[in-house]
């Protein structure tokens, strides 16, 4: 799934996001760090803009995930980026710039400042934590996608998207409730759409010769294969974990009714057929 491209430089709509990246890019370059596009315009990049599936969703928002070896490195783009002109500070909330076209930009760090249980404690105090779980697997198979203007950008494949979207969701649903939900429900109605369709009717056919095939729950199966083979074991345990405590047919979580309020169930049978993939031989 890694070694994509996106080739989306002739979207003249994505002008306006385009700078932002390429001159965030122009700032991280000389300090040797990579930006990783991420978050709802990730999810857009691959739906709407490569596939067409309409968006449920709206944003302006460019969400960047950064590696870095210290809050010290962070510090520096952060100045930098300020220190251009082109980007203002958020008062109040640290990770977020606004560009001069009026966007705003989060920039998530991770890497060798997260702890043991892969959090990040946002300096002086460190009491705002945020879970970075999984942006170190996404920047490993990331994919590419051009953008008007020459631009080239790392940005998450769509099976990494989806895993830290349960990540997100589990770390914030009860301050932002349904945000992250409604993005998962996209990408689980949608994976086949994004490309791979063709995929089920060759290298997993066997699928559509079972009793009751259906092909929104298959392709949220698809999705569960592809997220296995980016994770290590220990990853996968932990994404499985979380989807398992809102999979449970007799008792669900909360997460199905913020997937889909209108149809609960039909949220928990995607779940399923996502932890079925999860779990299940790599061989079709």
């Amino acid at each position: 799934m890694s070694n994509t491209l996106l080739a989306l430089s002739h979207r003249a709509e994505l002008g306006l996001h385009a700078r932002v990246v390429a001159d965030a890019q122009a700032s991280a370059a000389p300090l040797g760090i990579a930006l990783l596009i991420t978050g709802a315009f990730a999810r857009d990049l691959h739906l709407h803009y490569a596939w067409g599936v309409p968006v449920q969703r709206e944003t302006r928002d460019v969400d960047f995930a950064l590696a870095v070896t210290d809050w010290a490195a962070f510090n520096a783009l952060r100045g930098q980026l300020i220190g251009t002109g082109l980007f203002t500070e958020v008062p109040g909330i640290e990770h977020r710039l606004r560009h001069g076209n009026g966007l705003p930009v989060d920039l998530v760090p991770f890497g060798a400042i997260e702890t043991e249980r892969r959090t990040i404690a946002w300096p002086p105090r460190g009491d705002v934590v945020m879970d970075v779980f999984g942006f170190r697997e996404a920047q490993a198979g990331a994919a590419t996608v051009a953008l008007p203007g020459d631009v080239q950008a790392s940005v998450v494949s769509l099976p990494a998207l989806a895993w830290l979207k349960f990540v997100c969701w589990q770390d914030r649903h009860r301050r932002s409730p349904g945000k992250d939900a409604q993005d998962l429900q996209q990408i689980l109605n949608h994976y086949l759409d994004a490309g791979n369709e063709p995929r089920l009717w060759g290298e997993f056919l066997p699928w559509t010769e079972e009793e009751n095939f259906d092909y929104v729950l298959n392709g949220a199966r698809m999705l569960g294969r592809d997220i296995a083979q980016q994770l290590d074991a220990a990853a996968l345990a932990r994404v499985c974990t979380i989807i398992e405590q809102q999979a449970n047919t007799e008792q669900p979580g909360v997460l199905p009714g913020e997937m889909n309020p209108r149809n609960s169930e039909q949220a928990v049978l995607q779940l399923q057929a996502l932890l079925k993939g999860l779990n299940e031989d790599p061989t079709p």
